[in-house]
């Protein structure tokens, strides 16, 4: 009886230190696995088409952030339906960080309220990796809205209330929501005319066909600087760098903030060391002064966040977007 107990223990033993090295391989396999990622090129998918302001800034990011990785970071551009085929591309790819999305609000804050249908699921889908900035939007007019700031244009529309125009690149798009949040918050009624983009929107303005726009800064500040349309605000917390002559909404006492974030994430169920890894290198690359230099020139404060602060983050810009898209009934035609 005796015997067979020790030789059960002796059994039990065996078969213990036996597991045990098994987790500790797997172990010290994780952690070699860490150590050396990257060992080959990472596919960095942009879910817009080549040349637009992400394109630019996502090629810049991805060559210093493969400079510090000592490995090719290649751009692919997967464009169309408002960024939903490249993020449901990444969404499906292997969690290896091999494959990372390059992209804007517009794929994960706005998209999920605005199509009832939608191939991907903004949070359970993607491992948030690192914020790269925020993208400075501002109100213009075409010079004969007889407006000089926000009140004065406000003013207007109340005063001739349907009867005044807005342009947007497109039903859903970040211009047409951050326009969309100062209807809501000012119980406006204009009208909405919808473009194919943001060229056309902006010159329907200048052309005097449309009345007003929300646009990215890059878009507005030289058509301004030209007399080509009037600047009346910053819809951002704070005074952009490359334009500090131009008052903010807060300032003038309406506090919009239609910012659009851009950032990279990457498949769900990623390891956490290396969502870790690309996060201390693209903050890094962030604080490259080409980089900040590159970003301040297409309208992007900088703005970068750990792997923790990005994920709620998200969160929240999920919450603020959404809220305003409900409120306005905004949904894909």
């Amino acid at each position: 009886m005796n015997t067979q107990s020790g030789e059960h223990s002796s059994g039990s033993q065996h078969h213990l230190s036996k597991l045990l090295g098994v987790v500790l391989a797997c172990t010290l396999g994780l952690g070699a696995a860490h150590a050396d990622y990257p060992d080959h090129a990472i596919k960095m998918v942009v879910p817009y088409p080549a040349g637009g302001a992400t394109d630019v800034v996502a090629r810049a990011v991805a060559q210093k952030l493969g400079e510090r990785l000592k490995q090719s970071v290649v751009i692919e551009n997967r464009g169309g339906a408002s960024g939903q085929i490249g993020a449901d591309y990444v969404g499906k790819a292997a969690p290896d960080g091999y494959t990372i999305l390059f992209t804007a609000a517009d794929t994960h804050s706005i998209n999920p309220f605005v199509y009832p249908k939608i191939s991907y699921d903004a949070k359970k889908d993607f491992s948030p990796i690192a914020e790269v900035g925020i993208l400075q939007m501002t109100l213009v007019v075409n010079p004969n809205v007889k407006a000089k700031n926000v009140q004065e244009y406000l003013n207007l529309v109340r005063q001739q209330a349907g009867k005044m125009s807005y342009a947007s690149y497109g039903t859903g798009s970040s211009s047409h929501v951050a326009m969309a949040m100062l209807n809501v918050s000012e119980k406006l009624d204009i009208l909405h005319v919808p473009f194919q983009g943001a060229a056309p929107a902006i010159s329907a303005v200048m052309a005097g066909q449309i009345d007003a726009m929300m646009v990215p800064l890059t878009l507005a500040y030289p058509n301004h600087q030209a007399g080509k349309v009037r600047l009346l605000g910053v819809a951002a917390p704070t005074r952009f760098v490359s334009a500090p002559d131009m008052p903010t909404f807060t300032e003038q006492g309406y506090p919009i903030n239609a910012t659009p974030w851009l950032g990279i994430l990457g498949p769900a169920k990623m390891q956490p060391a290396i969502i870790e890894k690309l996060n201390e290198e693209v903050n890094a690359v962030c604080q490259d002064p080409q980089i900040v230099e590159l970003l301040v020139k297409n309208g992007l404060a900088v703005e970068t966040k750990n792997v923790t602060q990005f994920k709620a983050y998200l969160d929240t810009e999920s919450e603020r977007w959404g809220a305003t898209i409900r409120a306005a009934s905004i949904k894909a035609e």
